[in-house]
């Protein structure tokens, strides 16, 4: 009796990443600007008379933030002219066209509060409509953020992301950024500082507990995040990372809730944070990706060095960089005009 022996050759042919560097870029700068957003309409309905010039730097964080998200995420689309086409042919049951609608709002709104708050504080003048603005930045804001998230997690084909607490996470990893660049510039008042390192504080056990609850969980997702990390050593060290900024982002945290922290260590916390918050989303955004979809092999991505790398994502942080201090010291020439007639 013979037996035959069959042998079947699988080919397979590695997918290319379709959301670039760009993307990542993207969603860490719309997270902060809508988490300032959202604080600083908290502080102006709040009407203190000793959060008016927090809600100024808070304004400014989250303005110069959105205006280079939305930059990034058009150099993402490959084709920046393409952009008009989600207002010549609308399709509202899809959840990419609402970013065409929520980031216009949402920055032309928190520019008009800007401006708003500056003649306020040049003039001593306060405006009814200013309140008004505040709420529709942090309505538009919230629209964002539910775009953002969705855009992501309701992608079947990609398990990992098929998950609500995708962009809850999301929510939290920005929010204790946000809090620790506010937290480098409240130097001159210790008390400040103590309060925004608490609110950092306590964004950080939100997020651990989500990530916890997210990974644990007996969902799609959930079992496709263990079975990544079980399988792959990159997924291992980025999760190893995660750990480890947040371990240093928390245990300054507890510190600057005590004591008033150094310059150095304001720093630090701060380059931790952010460096957290955007790690969380370089993992879940690109390195998901070389997770495959539809072949039996691992995508491999490299890093290049060009307008779709390293360039873009040295570059967006420049960007920001220097519109802070472009508006910044705008604001303080107009300062030095008034006080001198």
């Amino acid at each position: 009796m013979s037996h035959s022996l069959l042998i079947e050759e699988v080919l397979t042919r590695p997918q290319e990443v379709s959301w670039l560097p760009w993307a990542v870029q993207y969603f860490f700068f719309i997270g902060i600007a809508t988490c300032a957003a959202l604080f600083a309409c908290y502080l102006h309905w709040r009407k203190s008379d000793d959060s008016a010039s927090l809600e100024n730097l808070t304004l400014l964080i989250a303005l110069t933030c959105a205006i280079t998200a939305p930059l990034a995420l058009t150099a993402d689309l490959h084709q920046t002219a393409r952009v008009w086409h989600f207002y010549a042919y609308p399709t509202p049951w899809s959840w990419m066209p609402w970013g065409a609608v929520f980031l216009p709002l949402f920055t032309g709104f928190l520019g008009l509060w800007f401006v708003a708050q500056q003649i306020t504080r040049f003039t001593d003048k306060s405006y009814r409509l200013t309140k008004w603005l505040a709420l529709a930045s942090a309505l538009s804001a919230v629209g964002l953020l539910i775009y953002t998230g969705r855009e992501v997690s309701v992608v079947q084909a990609r398990p990992i992301w098929f998950s609500y607490a995708f962009p809850v996470a999301m929510l939290f990893s920005a929010f204790q950024a946000f809090f620790a660049l506010l937290v480098v510039a409240s130097h001159r008042d210790p008390r400040l500082q103590r309060r925004l390192a608490g609110g950092q504080f306590w964004m950080l056990l939100a997020l651990a507990l989500v990530v916890v609850i997210w990974v644990s969980s007996d969902t799609l997702s959930g079992v496709a995040l263990r079975q990544w990390i079980g399988v792959s050593p990159s997924a291992r060290h980025y999760a190893m990372g995660w750990v480890a900024l947040w371990l240093f982002a928390l245990t300054v945290c507890a510190v600057a809730m005590r004591k008033p922290l150094s310059l150095a260590w304001r720093v630090s916390l701060a380059l931790s944070a952010m460096a957290l918050c955007w790690l969380m989303r370089w993992t879940l955004l690109i390195q998901v990706q070389t997770v495959p979809k539809f072949n039996a092999q691992f995508n491999p991505y490299t890093l290049p060095g060009g307008t779709d790398g390293w360039l873009a994502i040295i570059g967006t942080f420049g960007l920001w960089i220097a519109l802070l201090i472009i508006v910044r010291e705008v604001l303080n020439g107009l300062t030095r005009r008034l006080q001198h007639g």
